[in-house]
C-alpha cells in the first residue's frame, strides 16, 4: 500500500515516517529530504530550489516532480510500500502523482492529514536544530542534545536551517494552505482520507498511524 502525509512543515511527518520504517519494509519520499541533498550537492536542480526555499515560497512543480519521478522509478521503490511525506502539495502534483502510480498498476491507499495549532508549531520550527553532517535533528525544547549545542553523534556544532525562522515560516503557512488545503478535499472524496491529532505525544501518534494502515490492510 501506499501513504500520503500531509501537513505543514513542524508537525511530525518526518519523524513519524522515520519510526514506520523502522518497523516495516517501507520507502520514505521525501521532497524536502531529496530536495536539500541536491542542494549540499550543488547540482543545477539544488541551486533553482535553493532561492525558493530560502524565500519561504514553494519550489515550482516541474521541479519537484523531477525529483520524485526519479526516485519512484527505483527498483528499490518498486518492491516496497511508499510514504509520501510531504508530497503531494498541490492538487496538480496530486494528479501527476495518479497518473504515475496508474503507470506502475498501483495507487495511494491512504492519506494522513496531520493537524496542530499554528502557535505551537511555530514554537517547534524555530526551535528546531540540525547538524549539518549527519542532519540529525534536535529542539532546544522538546529533544534537546547532551550538549546545548553539539550534535550527539558528530559532537560538531548545531545550526538553524535557514527556512525555520520566524518570519520565513509565517509566509510558509500562508503558501502552503493556499496550494495544499484544496487537496484534503481531493484525497476526501476518494475516501483515503484520515485526520491525526499531531500535538500529542510522539508515541500516541504513531499508535494511531498504525492503527489507521492495519485497518486499510485489512480491507
Amino acid at each position: 500500500m501506499h501513504i500520503v502525509f500531509i501537513g505543514p512543515p513542524g508537525v511530525g511527518k518526518g519523524t513519524q515516517a522515520n519510526m514506520l520504517l523502522e518497523k516495516h519494509p517501507m520507502v520514505k519520499i521525501s521532497t524536502g529530504d531529496l530536495l536539500r541533498e541536491s542542494i549540499r550537492n550543488q547540482s543545477s536542480l539544488g541551486i533553482k530550489a535553493k532561492g525558493f526555499m530560502e524565500k519561504g515560497e514553494l519550489v515550482p512543480d516541474e521541479l519537484v516532480l523531477g525529483l520524485v519521478q526519479e526516485k519512484i522509478s527505483t527498483p528499490e521503490a518498486g518492491k516496497n510500500t511508499f510514504i509520501f511525506d510531504g508530497f503531494p502539495r498541490n492538487i496538480h502534483q496530486a494528479k501527476e502523482l495518479d497518473s504515475i502510480l496508474t503507470s506502475l498498476r498501483s495507487k495511494i491507499d491512504l492519506v494522513i492529514d496531520f493537524t496542530m495549532d499554528e502557535e505551537e508549531r511555530i514554537i517547534r520550527l524555530t526551535g528546531r536544530r540540525m547538524c549539518p553532517k549527519c542532519q540529525r535533528t534536535y529542539h532546544t525544547i522538546f529533544a534537546k542534545p547532551k550538549d546545548d549545542t553539539l550534535c550527539d553523534v558528530c559532537h560538531i556544532l548545531l545550526v538553524q536551517r535557514t527556512d525555520d525562522n520566524e518570519q520565513v515560516i509565517r509566509q510558509r503557512s500562508v503558501v502552503y494552505w493556499e496550494h495544499t488545503k484544496p487537496l484534503l478535499n481531493y484525497y476526501g472524496e476518494r475516501k483515503v482520507l484520515a485526520n491525526v491529532d499531531a500535538s500529542r505525544p510522539i508515541e500516541k501518534v504513531f499508535s494511531e498511524i498504525e492503527k489507521l494502515i492495519s485497518s486499510k490492510k485489512k480491507k
